[in-house]
């Protein structure tokens, strides 16, 4: 490498975004008025603007030209590969497409993946057309009308879990400050909040009692799972 000064003239700057390309110059913006150019000696020349001709760099900076080797100069470093954005992780030892959709709308609702895993388990063992004898339907046992309030189609696998990931955040907000309140939010997730609300606690009845003892049971299997 050579450098000197001369003093600063006419001379037509050419365009630098080319020059930039031809030479793979490296450019580091530190600051957002700030150009710099980096030498394979690792020195670092702040600068205005840069012109060639043949293999020699007029680097003007402060008023002053710099003249430098284009051979000197530090080649651009190549482009990283854009990162894949993350995927969630399907659900553990679930069968069929409801492994795909736990994580995802777990996420979304600050939810423990393993509830939905246990309430979908309880609640219809993972079947798409499951069927209760009071007309809850399929993965995650939606009502019809709960459905219609939800605005999801209980039909369509996909918005079923999503419209029961809802509603179980819904019924875990609404009880997180009370004893016991996971237990709570799932008995109302079966007998509905206001039988729960009605009690002031777990409603007596047989099947609700089960089936919060069952997807308790159930979730803490699940997180202890490896």
């Amino acid at each position: 490498m050579y450098v000197c000064l001369e003093a600063p003239d006419d001379r037509d700057m050419r365009n630098t975004a080319v020059l930039f390309l031809s030479l793979g110059v490296c450019l580091l913006a530190e600051e957002p008025t700030q150009k710099i150019l980096t030498l394979k000696n690792g020195q670092r020349l702040i600068y205005d603007d840069i012109s060639r001709e043949g293999v020699t760099l007029f680097v003007r900076t402060g008023g002053q030209s710099v003249m430098i080797d284009a051979a000197d100069v530090a080649p651009a470093p190549a482009a990283e590969p854009a990162a894949e954005p993350a995927k969630a992780a399907p659900a553990m030892n679930v069968p069929g497409p409801a492994a795909q959709w736990i994580g995802p709308y777990a996420g979304k609702h600050n939810l423990r993946p393993e509830l939905i895993q246990a309430v979908m388990e309880v609640e219809s063992g993972y079947q798409v057309n499951a069927r209760s004898r009071v007309g809850a339907i399929g993965l995650m046992q939606l009502m019809p009308q709960t459905a219609k309030y939800l605005k999801v189609n209980a039909h369509d696998p996909e918005q079923n879990v999503e419209g029961g990931a809802r509603l179980l955040d819904t019924l875990v907000k609404r009880y997180e400050s009370r004893r016991n309140g996971l237990a709570l939010a799932l008995a109302a997730y079966n007998a509905g909040p206001g039988a729960v609300d009605r009690f002031g606690g777990i409603p007596p009845f047989k099947e609700t009692r089960h089936y919060v003892q069952k997807v308790i049971r159930r979730f803490k299997e699940l997180v202890r799972e490896p």
